[in-house]
């Protein structure tokens, strides 16, 4: 005779094949650090239409622009070939990485990604050059120039102000 039965957590198989009692491992729950990631993910997700997961604690946007949320607090590193913002200091924290352009210089919005007004650190890893913007200044103030293989810990006095930029090819 043969039964089943299957809780929340664990799932129970008992045989009576040489009098083997069979229990299978309690599942894995998603906890702590993973759960809060994930949820981070869930929540992106939501609130942009065409976004998706693509890895554990990364977001594609629609067109292309990757969101990364990390696990832990380590430095993120921006790819050759790309330029990115990070939500903290150090190159911690959320990171959003771009790769265009255009050469009479491409608008983009970091609150089209969830990122408006929280940048407190940049790489730029391209032959671009991006001028940073604060969009609720009238007219929209420029905070700085993220110029060809620069790079910048801490954004300073414009901490959390940046919300546009416009990158222009190299």
């Amino acid at each position: 005779m043969r039964t089943s039965h299957v809780t929340g957590k664990v799932a129970v198989v008992a045989g009576a094949t040489a009098g083997v009692a069979l229990f299978a491992a309690p599942a894995q729950a998603t906890t702590g650090v993973r759960a809060d990631v994930q949820w981070k993910v869930d929540q992106v997700i939501a609130e942009h239409p065409g976004a998706r997961q693509t890895a554990p604690g990364t977001v594609t946007f629609a067109d292309g622009v990757v969101l990364t949320i990390p696990t832990a607090s380590t430095a993120g590193v921006c790819a050759t070939g790309a330029y990115c913002f990070y939500q903290d200091t150090n190159y911690r924290g959320r990171k959003l990485t771009f790769r265009d352009c255009a050469n009479n210089g491409l608008w983009q919005y970091l609150t089209d990604y969830g990122f408006g007004n929280k940048t407190s650190s940049w790489q730029n890893f391209t032959k671009h050059t991006v001028v940073v913007y604060d969009q609720n200044a009238t007219p929209p103030a420029p905070l700085w120039n993220e110029t060809p293989g620069g790079e910048s810990v801490n954004v300073g006095g414009e901490d959390n102000k940046a919300d546009g930029f416009q990158t222009y090819c190299g």
